[in-house]
């Protein structure tokens, strides 16, 4: 062998093993890129501060479902009473799954709102008394020592203020007298 054709066998050898891991390599599944999901609510909002807690997914998704996520997720003056993901868990089988079903969207929207107030109201605004929530139906606050009750349900944790009004977290899901009988909805 010629001494001449010693970098081209090189080149070959070289070749011939470098040919494999690339072909290997194109064979490599390609994933697809990640979504990231794009939310309207601003930071520091009620939309954004409900998303982010670990208590609030299915208030979360009941929101975004019927299209309040930009009402509550920029400026504004709102207080909410929020039932937790706990509070939702007490509804009757099968009543939340029905309430997300599209054709039912606004019979979710008007319970959303039943829970949203105009306005902002830590705990030393609220009185007993009569309120009109965003749906346009009133609900009922009893103030005693250091308890808020709304309706039947008892405020858990109270005055989360963020940019555009106040989150009172509630224990249970309130229901508004238009949804009352509603997929075993009733109104106590």
């Amino acid at each position: 062998m010629k001494t001449n054709n010693i970098p081209r066998i090189a080149f070959l050898m070289a070749a011939s093993l470098i040919t494999p891991v690339a072909m290997a390599q194109e064979k490599v599944e390609r994933k697809p890129a990640v979504v990231v999901e794009t939310t309207m609510a601003e930071p520091g909002t009620i939309a954004a501060a409900l998303r982010d807690g670990v208590t609030f997914s299915i208030l979360t998704k009941a929101i975004k479902a019927t299209g309040l996520e930009a009402t509550l997720g920029t400026k504004g003056s709102y207080t909410i009473f929020a039932p937790t993901d706990e509070a939702f868990g007490k509804l009757p089988e099968g009543t939340l799954a029905t309430l997300m079903l599209p054709e039912n969207k606004e019979k979710l929207r008007s319970l959303v709102l039943y829970h949203v107030v105009p306005g902002i109201f830590t705990s030393s605004d609220l009185k007993d008394g009569a309120i009109k929530s965003s749906n346009g139906e009133k609900f009922e606050i009893d103030i005693e020592r250091n308890a808020i009750e709304v309706e039947d349900s008892k405020v858990a944790k109270a005055d989360l203020v963020v940019n555009n009004g106040v989150i009172h977290s509630i224990d249970k899901v309130m229901v508004p007298k238009s949804l009352d009988g509603f997929a075993g909805l009733d109104e106590d």
